[in-house]
């Protein structure tokens, strides 16, 4: 067991120190919307890991029938050099098939380079709400998964910071829209391993400013990119409790759009957001299972932008992930 917790972190010590060294030549973020929304929705908690007897009938350590549990909670944390957040997702299951879920988003810091200074903001962010439905397959240890999703409104979206020259410089918390998802998820589980396959679809909505110009009014409606996310994640046991995870995604959006209209019946004109773009990544890490208590810790690793636009800048930041699930056996009897 020793040989198999060195190994353990000695693999995580290798990509923590990759991605520290990523992170000091890295300065420009994406969305940080993407962190709250995206990629919380698509990076699974333990919860989302089918857990299965041992071979030799007994749990595999990570106390198996969790998954079905009908009340918990799950944490995750995401911290890069652009965004420190944190999203807390409570979770009611009705019956083994159909479950609800919220997502509450806390972001602690949000910072970036305006005019020349360093400025940084923090609140509640965008909160989603899910639907998710299970169905078992007929091979043991094998579901699958289809969940919608809304996101609301709920962070400020238009917060602004003050310079030390007194210029209110917009930082959002949000998008001020309602946005919805679908996602679906195919889940297989055996003593030591664990599968999840996932392909999730973001549908944004359009937002509205409006200005007049004498005695027309201007709208401008702009919608930021659809997302298509396709994913890919595994857990290898090395010991009782000890898993090794090792995911991928590709997130592939579009242009958006951008129109302009105007009052006095003028021809509208649609201007392209030019935004399409595909980002690549891999999820190094490690989790101990604790039975009620589940922590994981790892990256998230760039490995690959493209944007379509070229004066979009192509670096991304690492990212660091921490979850725990929480699921207390005193309220699951």
């Amino acid at each position: 067991m020793l040989h198999r917790l060195l190994i353990v972190i000695g693999v995580l010590s290798m990509f923590t120190g990759f991605a520290m060294a990523q992170e000091e030549q890295d300065h420009h973020g994406e969305d940080p919307q993407n962190a709250v929304t995206s990629y919380r929705l698509l990076t699974p908690s333990a919860g989302d890991f089918l857990t299965v007897p041992d071979e030799d009938g007994g749990e595999d350590g990570d106390g198996a029938g969790k998954s079905a549990n009908k009340v918990g909670i799950n944490a995750y944390v995401d911290v890069n050099e652009r965004i420190k957040a944190g999203v807390l997702t409570p979770f009611y299951r009705f019956s083994p098939k159909f479950a609800m879920k919220a997502h509450v988003p806390i972001i602690w810091d949000l910072s970036g380079t305006y005019g020349g200074e360093e400025l940084s903001t923090s609140g509640l962010g965008d909160v989603t709400l899910d639907g998710e439905y299970t169905h078992a397959l007929n091979s043991p240890g094998a579901v699958l998964r289809f969940s919608a999703s809304v996101k609301l409104p709920t962070g400020d979206d238009e917060n602004t910071v003050e310079d030390d020259g007194g210029f209110e410089w917009v930082m959002p918390l949000g998008t001020g829209t309602t946005d919805y998802v679908v996602r679906g998820q195919f889940a297989k589980a055996c003593p030591k391993r664990g599968l999840l396959i996932g392909a999730m679809y973001r549908k944004n909505s359009p937002t509205e400013t409006s200005s007049t110009l004498g005695s027309v009014t201007e709208t401008i409606k702009d919608t930021a990119p659809n997302q298509i996310v396709l994913s890919a994640f595994g857990r290898q046991r090395v010991s009782r409790s000890w898993w090794l995870h090792l995911g991928a995604s590709m997130l592939k959006q579009g242009d958006g759009e951008r129109i302009t209209e105007y009052s006095d019946g003028s021809p509208e004109f649609d201007w392209g957001a030019n935004r399409a773009g595909t980002l690549v990544d891999i999820y190094p890490g490690v989790s101990y299972a604790l039975g009620m208590f589940n922590p994981y810790l790892g990256v998230r690793l760039p490995v690959a932008t493209s944007y379509d636009n070229d004066s979009f800048d192509d670096e991304r930041e690492v990212s660091f992930i921490f979850q725990f699930s929480y699921r207390p056996e005193s309220l699951n009897r």
